[in-house]
């Protein structure tokens, strides 16, 4: 996991190719400015996926991971906690090779690492390191978000496309 000002996100140029795409794509365009629903940066290695959603309960959450893409939140309007675990946690079932996506129970709380987005602010989940994004953090109320989760393709699956 990363998390910095999105005005830092240059310094993390080189750790994938995909990363560097969207390094370059926020660099001249303005995220603000994408419509609801998915967009295509670099076809299906690079895209968002732009919502409005409402910040929850992590009694109410699972865990996520993907295998293929990471995953590069941006909170446009709204604040947001996440968790990532830091150890591994039990399936919630099958993992879904077609969606790339799947859910993980939630383990002992001492195992888990609680961060907060907003405006200005990113945070990368790498292939395979499960999350819980869009929570309501600590002492406030579900609230509405609109938020980007850029997917970005792991390096290992670059020459095969998405």
């Amino acid at each position: 996991m990363i998390i910095d000002s999105l005005q830092a996100i240059g310094r993390y140029r080189g750790i994938s190719a995909g990363l560097d795409i969207l390094i370059d794509w926020l660099e001249h365009n303005d995220p603000t400015e994408l419509p609801v629903g998915s967009n295509q940066i670099a076809g299906d290695r690079v895209f968002a996926n732009v919502m409005d959603a409402t910040t929850r309960p992590a009694t109410d959450a699972l865990y996520e991971a993907h295998h293929r893409y990471m995953d590069v939140h941006v909170d446009i309007t709204g604040v947001e906690s996440f968790k990532t675990c830091l150890s591994a946690v039990e399936p919630a079932g099958p993992f879904d090779e077609e969606t790339d996506g799947g859910l993980f129970a939630p383990r002992a709380e001492e195992d888990a690492l609680e961060g907060i987005l907003g405006p200005g602010r990113f945070v990368v989940f790498l292939p395979d390191e499960q999350h819980m994004p869009t929570l309501v953090p600590a002492g406030a109320e579900p609230a509405p978000v609109h938020k980007i989760c850029f997917k970005v393709l792991a390096d290992a699956y670059w020459n095969e496309g998405a």
